[in-house]
This record gives C-alpha cells, sequence and structure tokens, in this order.
C-alpha cells in the first residue's frame, strides 16, 4: 500500500518538504479544499484572497491540470466588491456575484496586511479595470503545467524545486506578456496586485503561477515554488454543492 502511494505521488509530482518532531518525515502537498469551517460575509477583510471552483468546463479543465480543487483567484476589495480577471477582462463585481457563480469558494489572508497595503491593491484593481484578459499567456501556460511535474517530483529539496521551475517558465513561458502588459489572468492579476502593494507571495513572476500555487502558500501546506509569504486560511464562504456538480451548470463568470 505504501508503495502505491509513492507511486501516486510520483505521477502527480506532489511537492514534500522535511519536518522535524512528527513520526512522519515528510509534509506532502495538500490539494485538499474541503472546508474546515463556513465564515460569513462580514468576517471578510479587505486585501484577503479568494480562491474558487465552479462547475463550468474551463473550471474543470484547470483543476486536472493541476492537480487541485481550485481554478480561479479573486482580491476581496472590502465594502463587498471583488477584483478579479476573467475572459471579458479585469472587471470588480458584487461580492454576492462571486459567491453564487463559484460552486466552492475559500478565503486566505496575508498576515498583518496592512490598512496602506489593502488601499493600494484597491487603487491597482480600479487601475486596470477593463483591461484585457491574457489569453495568449493562458494558452501557453497549460503546458507549463504538466512539464512541471518532473521539477515537483517528491524528496526535492524545496531550493532545487524552485530553480528547476524557474529554469523551466524562463524557456516555456519566454513568449508570455510581462505582468506589466496590461493584460492580465486571474492569478497573474493577484499577484501583480500583492506586487502593487509591496507584497510579494511567492518567488516567480506573476504570469508562472497558477490559483493552485495560491491555495499551496497556507499554514500547513508545501509550496512548489519558494514562498515569501505564507497566507492564513480563514474559513470557506461556500462549500461543494454535489447538485452543481452533477449537473456540471456552467458558471456565467468563467465562461464569459
Amino acid at each position: 500500500m505504501k508503495i502505491w502511494w509513492f507511486v501516486v505521488l510520483l505521477l502527480t509530482g506532489c511537492s514534500t518538504a522535511p519536518q522535524s518532531g512528527r513520526p512522519f518525515p515528510l509534509q506532502v502537498q495538500s490539494v485538499s479544499t474541503r472546508p474546515g469551517h463556513i465564515i460569513t460575509i462580514t468576517e471578510l477583510e479587505p486585501g484577503d484572497l479568494l480562491l474558487s471552483s465552479a462547475t463550468s468546463p474551463q473550471s474543470w479543465g484547470i483543476r486536472l491540470f493541476s492537480f487541485t480543487g481550485v481554478s480561479h483567484a479573486a482580491i476581496y476589495l472590502g465594502d463587498r466588491q471583488v477584483a478579479e480577471a476573467v475572459g471579458s477582462g479585469v472587471k470588480i463585481i458584487p461580492l454576492q456575484k462571486a459567491i453564487e457563480e463559484s460552486n466552492n469558494l475559500l478565503v486566505l489572508r496575508v498576515p498583518g496586511l496592512t490598512q496602506d497595503q489593502s488601499s493600494l491593491l484597491r487603487e491597482f484593481a480600479h487601475q486596470q479595470q477593463s483591461k484585457k484578459y491574457n489569453f495568449k499567456g493562458i494558452v501557453m501556460f497549460m503546458p507549463f503545467m504538466v512539464s512541471r511535474r518532473v521539477c515537483e517530483l517528491p524528496l526535492m529539496h524545496e531550493n532545487l524545486r524552485s530553480a528547476c521551475l524557474t529554469a523551466l517558465a524562463r524557456v516555456q513561458l519566454a513568449g508570455v506578456d510581462d505582468p506589466q502588459a496590461n493584460r492580465f489572468f486571474c492569478s497573474e492579476f493577484v499577484l501583480a496586485g500583492y506586487h502593487h502593494a509591496g507584497l510579494e507571495l511567492l518567488q516567480g513572476q506573476a504570469s508562472w503561477v497558477s490559483p493552485a500555487d495560491l491555495l499551496h502558500l497556507r499554514d500547513g501546506d508545501v509550496s512548489a515554488w519558494h514562498n515569501e509569504q505564507n497566507m492564513h486560511y480563514i474559513g470557506h464562504l461556500k462549500r461543494w454543492n454535489l447538485k452543481e456538480i452533477l449537473s456540471l451548470r456552467s458558471a456565467s463568470r468563467q465562461a464569459e
């Protein structure tokens, strides 16, 4: 049975990290998005990271490529507004709409985020509103999501893993527009926003990072990239709805 688990780790390229003081010597990257607890919108704070999935084919495809349960990333701006990059461009939408169009939605938070930093995030979102979606970047990113598994084999040291990912990204994604080129896909937009606020979440360019990479920045998980900033899991605004999953009802936001 242990051998089978190791084979699964090899096939999925599941990152690991050494840990001390526990029976098992390795910490394994978690793909789980099961709710720890449900929160209300009153518990959100400006600058929170929203990670979600939907029942659209696009969402299923992204999750399949990234081996995780999230396919979309957005920023909570406060005042019940959410900033995101979708197919029709960068938008600021009501929080309730983001909740309704997601099948699963969890919240991560940068510890110690200041009011000035959250104001800069909001400023960035308004500056980028209506900017176009980075279709070229996302098309080139899909093959990278598969080939990068070579760099994420179990037992690979964190520094070697990060160096491997960086080298591979520079080769495969050399033609992707710079994050400042006014085009964004969802996680690229989020990282560019935090960068504008003076926060670097992980090593690597924004155009190299997926929503799954942002998920693995949470406390107790293993980041494939060298992380600069751990994030606290706050809770779920919405949990899996099996009826929606079985019906494969598309979320209009991610199908635009």
